[in-house]
């Protein structure tokens, strides 16, 4: 086995001196740094909100080197490393719209940006409209607050005017031109990219088809064109909702250098792709043991954070307590990896 530490990191939506301090004591080292200079503390929904498309008139804006440098700083201030960040939404290019080209203009000068502040890696989704709808609260042990889905809520659901409707092969039309436009570009600024899979992994929504929602096809998206900067995120959670093993898929596309993020999560699942539980790291399905030594035996180099984190009892709007259940089993997971 390789001797190296896999990174366990953390995605900040806020950049809080408490903030900071409290994930820099959970021992991490390394952070998903925000887009923009926020240190409002704001409570993340157990729930996803609806997607109710884009905005009138809206557009993906270039990112400003000096401004992500801001960011950068504020952050490796509390002894945290900036490893990535999100791309925004860009529905002009999801959906054919006037526009398009400028918008991935936005796009090119955006990895521009990241390059000259020095973020490696940054994350998109190429999803033109997420199923959102089909998320439900529940609970599970001790009545911890879980989210479910179940496509039965949403299969039905018609377009929206302001998507419309576009089918399998228009989106990957559209993923590929993406895709041989901004890798180059990429690969020039020194950027490796990370597409994460259309969560939840169903067919179509609203009349949206979800072109990312298999093993396929992330295997097909890493042929389209060949380069380490053309990679994928690595969800646990949602190679389970597909049926997946987790483990099988870290060393199929981790042994081809194509996972550039991966996001750390279990699932119960009753039908493969359509019906399951978001639970707790160490009650799913996905074996998250084998997962982290499959990671620590292709040498993985990037990223591993808790996506999501169950509703704990007593928590403040930060889920202090949710994230120290998480970010403690992974750093176990990892020093029993590291050591087997």
């Amino acid at each position: 086995m390789p001797d190296f530490k896999l990174k366990i990191g953390k995605g900040l939506r806020d950049i809080n001196g408490a903030t900071l301090r409290f994930f820099r004591q959970m021992g991490i080292e390394h952070a998903v740094m925000p887009s923009r200079y926020n240190t409002e503390v704001r409570k993340r929904g157990l729930v996803p909100g609806t997607d109710h498309g884009p905005r009138p008139g809206q557009m993906l804006q270039a990112w400003n080197t000096n401004e992500l440098i801001r960011i950068k700083r504020k952050i490796e201030d509390a002894d945290l490393k900036v490893a990535m960040i999100h791309l925004g939404r860009f529905p002009r290019i999801l959906h054919g719209r006037a526009g398009a080209g400028q918008e991935l203009e936005n796009v090119k000068e955006s990895l521009r940006a990241a390059g000259k502040a020095g973020v490696p890696v940054v994350e998109y989704n190429f999803t033109p409209l997420r199923g959102s709808e089909g998320y439900a609260r529940t609970t599970g042990r001790g009545d911890a607050g879980l989210r479910n889905f179940d496509y039965e809520r949403i299969k039905h659901l018609p377009p929206l005017p302001n998507v419309g409707a576009h089918t399998r092969e228009q989106m990957w039309e559209r993923f590929e031109g993406f895709l041989k436009e901004v890798i180059p570009v990429a690969e020039k600024a020194g950027v490796r990219m990370a597409c994460h899979p259309n969560d939840p992994p169903v067919e179509v929504y609203r009349g949206a088809a979800q072109p990312l929602r298999s093993i396929a096809d992330l295997e097909r998206m890493i042929e389209v064109v060949d380069s380490p900067s053309n990679g994928i995120t690595l969800d646990t959670g949602v190679t389970t909702e597909m049926g997946e093993d987790a483990a099988a898929a870290i060393r199929y596309f981790g042994s081809r250098d194509r996972i550039n993020h991966c996001h750390f999560r279990n699932v119960k699942v009753e039908i493969p792709y359509y019906k399951y539980t978001e639970v707790m790291h160490d009650e799913g399905e996905c074996d998250m043991l084998a997962c982290m030594r499959a990671f620590h035996e292709v040498g993985y180099t990037h990223l591993i954070i808790p996506d999501h984190t169950p509703e704990f009892s007593g928590d403040t709007v930060a889920s202090p307590r949710g994230w120290s259940f998480a970010l403690g089993y992974m750093h176990a997971l990892r020093q029993a990896a590291q050591k087997s």
